[in-house]
């Protein structure tokens, strides 16, 4: 319940960002918050929004390597493969942001086919009685289950405001990321429901890997079965593609907060950094599950909902200070 409850305020999250956007629809998020907050204040404001992206970069790279360090490449040492997924982003950033944006409207259609696989194979396992008993826990659970939902998926982009001004299909921009994060918001409840059904809460709330889970779970006649390489898959391209676009977002921010002349500038000390915050920022799946996930849900809504919510009150109060003091 508390991920279809989450579902109409993460379309007002969206709205916000597009609101904010189109108060100087050519600029980006440094460039606003130096234009509508001032110089110093915009400054600030930006390193720390900064360093949100950077952080979720290194995070959501660090997520990939644990999954294919403890479910495929077991004997490989996780700096290895953080290093190669590092070579592949490189590549990507060094492309530029269109073929980054084509390749994902390529695969988009390979990752929703895989989704829509899942759920239709694990269709006869499902059973309502995983359901009950409904709101047990009474409203509040729900509400912090819904503030949790929020975050993940619509708290998580604050990065958009770094990419909108780039869109060239201007008009069709609010349509587009609505529709958009409605498909999304649905899919992902309806998959939360089917593994409730299938899994069960405990197991649903406890599993690391979800949906990996999920696919094992699939057998069709003895036959269709083992297909979890499918969804890994999926999986994978979906936390890359937003993995470089959150960093592709911390490069451009930081070329225009330090006024360099080229995004690929950046890349180089970029990278390292992003390799050693990868190795840092957890020591373990476990401490990343117990102590970060549960910290960065305030910090994913204050970039997407505090944040926007500043400049557009500033920016409110500001014009009508100007109207009150009229021409001249």
């Amino acid at each position: 319940m508390s991920s279809f409850l989450s579902i109409p305020a993460g379309l007002a999250v969206l709205l916000l960002l597009l609101r904010v956007h189109q108060l100087y629809p050519e600029l980006t998020f440094i460039q606003l918050c130096q234009r509508i907050l001032g110089p110093w204040l915009g400054a600030l404001i930006s390193i720390w929004y900064l360093f949100h992206l950077m952080m979720n970069s290194a995070i959501y790279l660090r997520e990939v390597g644990d999954f294919m360090n403890s479910q495929t490449y077991v004997m490989t040492p996780l700096p290895v493969i953080n290093l190669l997924l590092i070579l592949v982003l490189m590549w990507g950033m060094y492309m530029g942001l269109e073929p980054i944006a084509r390749t994902a409207q390529i695969l988009f259609p390979l990752c929703l086919a895989f989704a829509l696989f899942l759920i239709l194979c694990l269709l006869p396992q499902c059973e309502s009685q995983q359901l009950k008993p409904i709101m047990e826990q009474g409203i509040p659970k729900i509400m912090e289950g819904s503030l949790f939902a929020l975050s993940y998926p619509f708290g998580e982009l604050a990065f958009l405001l770094m990419i909108f001004p780039y869109v060239s299909k201007k008009p069709g921009l609010k349509k587009s990321v609505l529709l958009a994060g409605l498909t999304a918001s649905v899919l992902l409840s309806v998959l939360l429901l089917v593994s409730l059904m299938v899994l069960g809460p405990f197991v649903t709330e406890h599993s690391v890997y979800t949906s990996y889970m999920l696919s094992k779970k699939i057998n069709i006649g003895n036959f269709l079965q083992r297909v979890e390489s499918l969804m890994s898959t999926a999986w994978i391209i979906t936390t890359f593609v937003k993995t470089i676009l959150h960093f592709y977002a911390f490069t451009l921010g930081m070329t225009q907060l330090l006024r360099l002349d080229n995004v690929r500038t950046f890349l180089g000390p970029s990278f390292m950094i992003l390799f050693g915050l990868i190795i840092v920022s957890a020591p373990n799946i476990t401490y990343y599950l117990d102590t970060i996930v549960h910290a960065w849900i305030y910090w994913d809504l204050t970039d997407s909902v505090v944040l926007p919510l500043l400049l557009l009150v500033v920016y409110k109060f500001r014009s009508k200070g100007r109207h009150s003091l009229g021409p001249g």
